[in-house]
């Protein structure tokens, strides 16, 4: 029997991207048998990563759980930022799980053989740093985002090098460094070349579940846009709803054959452009449970992916986990994304439309050739194909269990 510890404060049954990744690699891990699985994860509730009773099952299996209480508050939280006092937020908010390695060196019964965890935040990576110190057996380094060089931090000075300096502390007490894209490993490798063996590809994944797809949908009456997930910060639906707005002015009667659905928390920078934009065929939800937005996902003519805009496609690295979920749902996709990005390379295994986020034109034309597509009732047009086996979540779990036996030479 081979005993893995799994650390990530992402973990089922919390909900965020990071903790729907967790829950599917897990479930499909624990599924062979010759597998024992302790989990240290931060116990629930977790601030800004709430529970999801539709995940309880993705957390079956395992076989000693470690939770450790935060030490954390919103409103602290809130007035760091604010003061902008980085330096007392270590790596990020969560700081209190790594800090608390030792409580779960007590708790744990068995030795591991091996460490996987997985990030962000990036708090997992440090706990699992220390457990590796004290543990001495191999570990899995997984990270969803880049670090020190994430483009939506922009950190600098003294911050960017304390970072840095902890990114290649891990990267280099890591026996392999999983990353979600390609464009990640090439900037990875080419940053840390005396370590480009160590990178591997581990995507995001969806689970093809048969009895869902085949259950009934039904026909809406109005072309439906759905975007499910979280808008932050420079992530806009002003993206999409401004191109709208002008299809809108250029022709009223849009809003009588379209209806276009928001599901997802959203800041409050992002509220302010809903409001900017009140159309009357525009409606969002707020923050829905995984299983309605895969619902919504699936009652959708047309799915919408919006990137965060990053000027540098080099950096444009991050792998959205609902393009996955889309996959499942096999329907037209329209990514608006930086080219070249990670979201354009995967929408080349895809059927849809790929824009950036300055083409307003093409965004319209796209959604009019969408709409025309509906109207005259071509579903080839709307429909896309199984998803690539690549993304599968069975499929890589079943690869990162075959690295797990390559380190521990069996």
């Amino acid at each position: 029997m081979k005993k893995l510890l799994f650390v990530s404060i992402s973990f089922p049954p919390k909900s965020d991207p990071e903790g729907l990744q967790t829950a599917k690699y897990f479930h499909h891990l624990q599924q062979y048998k010759d597998l024992q699985i302790d989990v240290v994860t931060s116990a629930i509730p977790t601030l800004y990563i709430p529970y999801d009773k539709d995940l309880e099952p993705y957390a079956k299996g395992v076989n000693q759980l470690i939770n450790i209480r935060l030490r954390e508050n919103r409103y602290i939280n809130f007035l760091l930022d604010r003061l902008g006092l980085y330096w007392a937020v270590f790596p990020d908010v969560k700081q209190s799980f790594h800090r608390q390695h030792k409580k779960a060196l007590k708790q744990l019964k068995q030795k591991p053989d091996l460490i996987y965890s997985r990030s962000d935040p990036k708090s997992s990576a440090i706990m699992a740093y220390k457990l590796k110190k004290a543990l001495q057996v191999p570990w899995i380094l997984h990270l969803s985002d880049p670090w020190a060089d994430c483009p939506l931090q922009q950190m600098k000075g003294r911050q960017y090098l304390k970072h840095d300096s902890w990114e290649r502390k891990c990267f280099e007490a890591a026996d392999i460094i999983s990353l979600t894209s390609i464009p990640t490993i090439e900037f990875y490798r080419k940053k840390y070349p005396e370590m480009k063996n160590k990178f591997r590809f581990f995507p995001n994944v969806f689970e093809y579940n048969k009895t869902e797809e085949e259950q009934k949908q039904v026909s809406a009456e109005k072309f439906r846009i759905v975007y499910t997930g979280g808008l932050a910060y420079d992530r806009s639906p002003g993206y999409l709803l401004e191109p709208l707005s002008e299809l809108y002015q250029e022709d009223p009667s849009i809003a009588n054959r379209v209806e276009v659905i928001f599901a997802g928390d959203v800041d409050g920078r992002n509220r302010a452009v809903f409001q900017q934009y009140p159309l009357p065929f525009v409606n969002w939800l707020g923050k829905v449970p995984f299983r309605e937005a895969l619902k919504l996902q699936r009652s959708a003519h047309y799915l919408v992916v919006i990137d965060s805009p990053i000027a540098d496609p080099s950096l444009s690295m991050f792998f959205p986990s609902k393009l996955l979920d889309y996959m499942v749902a096999k329907k037209r996709i329209l990514a608006i994304t930086t080219p070249g990005s990670a979201s354009d390379l995967v929408m080349r295994d895809l059927k849809g439309d790929v824009c950036s986020h300055q083409e307003k034109e093409k965004i319209k034309q796209s959604i009019r050739s969408a709409l025309s597509a509906f109207l005259h009732h071509e579903k080839d047009f709307l429909q896309n194909d199984t998803p690539p086996e690549k993304y599968e979540a069975a499929f890589n779990a079943g690869r990162l269990y075959a690295e797990i036996n390559q380190l521990l030479h069996v």
